[in-house]
Formats: C-alpha cells, sequence, structure tokens
C-alpha cells in the first residue's frame, strides 16, 4: 500500500532570504580563502599583481556580506512591522 501523497508545503518568504544570504556568506568566505590561495607559494616576480588580485577579491567578499547584511537588516524590520 502507498502511503497518501502528502502535500507540498508553501514556500516560506524568511526561510528563502535567510538562504540567500548564507549563500553571499558562504560565496564571500570562499572570495577570501582564493585571496589567500593567491598570495601563497607567490613567486617575488608576480607577487605585486597577486595581491592586486586578492585585494580586489577581499572587496568584493565585503561587498557580499555588506548587502548580505542589508538584506537581513531588511528582512527583520518587514517581519517585526507584521
Amino acid at each position: 500500500m502507498r502511503a497518501p501523497a502528502r502535500p507540498a508545503p508553501l514556500l516560506d518568504a524568511d526561510s528563502f532570504e535567510a538562504g540567500r544570504s548564507c549563500g553571499a556568506r558562504v560565496a564571500a568566505c570562499l572570495a577570501r580563502l582564493a585571496a589567500t590561495e593567491l598570495m601563497d607559494d607567490a613567486r617575488w616576480w608576480n607577487r605585486r599583481r597577486r595581491r592586486l588580485m586578492a585585494g580586489a577579491l577581499v572587496a568584493h567578499a565585503e561587498e557580499l556580506e555588506s548587502a548580505a547584511d542589508d538584506e537581513s537588516a531588511g528582512a527583520r524590520e518587514a517581519a517585526a512591522a507584521r
């Protein structure tokens, strides 16, 4: 016998927003990891170029984290207004 089919759960907007901010934070961590990996074992002749690339990755990571913070703060304010 088959079990009765359950209806699909409704998607929760708060859960979706939490997942988006979590994804942004994971991407920021990966960008920082890539920046440190760029500088590991860098030869003296390409250290400056790699430092510039690593700086760009860290700046991008900070933008991702600030966007995630803004979104989560907006979601908290919207939840408090309900």
